[in-house]
């Protein structure tokens, strides 16, 4: 089963990088003011007060940035963030309680049952790993995943002092996925992920974020850890 469990299996904290790079990149200037948004921003806010040890190097990738852009590839705020995901966030929301986690796959079927009707470019982006321009979703898009990294910072904030459960193999999620009502067509887009459609990609994708209430109780706390913790 464990081949039916690729890597287009991503949590949001993939968007929260993505829309990240797009705040520090496109839009704010001067550092500062570039700083000042990061801090305000629900769940990535959280993480600078929490260690404040990592405001230096966002800053200097910030402004080597705005000296020189990066041309190709990913932007150098947009490493450090990914640095941070790796470091901080995702460490802490493998922690996350069940109520918490499961309230943050909620929030993931709100904005991606809205974007299926009112953009399915965007909602393909997300599934794919992140919405790069948050700003070109229209209000109630942008409310949305907002709610989101909200409900993110919930789960971080749930986990961050906490023991982590050992978090389920890839198998499991397969054997869960199955559960859930996974067949094997389903199973096969996920494999060929890159080659669907909007459409496709977010019905799949929609599929996984709703699994949890289908799961026996016992399982879907773990089962939300796994997909907002990759």
């Amino acid at each position: 089963m464990n081949r039916y469990i690729p890597a287009i299996v991503v949590a949001v904290i993939a968007l929260v990088v993505a829309g990240v790079g797009y705040y520090l990149y496109e839009r704010f200037s001067p550092t500062g003011e570039a700083m000042a948004e990061l801090r305000d921003m629900p769940l990535i806010g959280l993480a600078i007060s929490d260690h404040p040890e990592v405001e230096p190097r966002l800053r200097k990738a910030i402004e080597e940035e705005d000296a020189n852009p990066t041309m190709d590839g990913t932007t150098r705020p947009l490493l450090v963030v990914s640095e941070l995901r790796r470091e901080l966030l995702a460490p802490a929301l493998r922690g996350a309680d069940d109520a918490t986690a499961l309230a943050a796959m909620v929030a993931r079927v709100a904005l991606v049952t809205y974007l299926q009707k009112a953009d399915p470019p965007a909602c393909r982006e997300f599934s794919m790993g992140g919405i790069a321009h948050v700003d070109r979703l229209n209000a109630e898009g942008q409310r949305l995943f907002r709610d989101l990294l909200t409900a993110m910072e919930a789960a971080y904030r749930s986990g961050r002092k906490a023991t982590p459960p050992r978090m389920l193999s890839r198998p499991e999620m397969g054997g869960l996925l199955q559960q859930a009502g996974f067949t094997k067509p389903d199973f096969d887009k996920l494999n060929n992920f890159s080659s669907l459609s909007n459409d496709v990609s977010c019905e799949i994708e929609l599929k996984i974020d709703s699994a949890p209430p289908k799961l026996p109780p016992e399982s879907r706390g773990a089962f939300a850890r796994f997909i907002i913790a990759q």
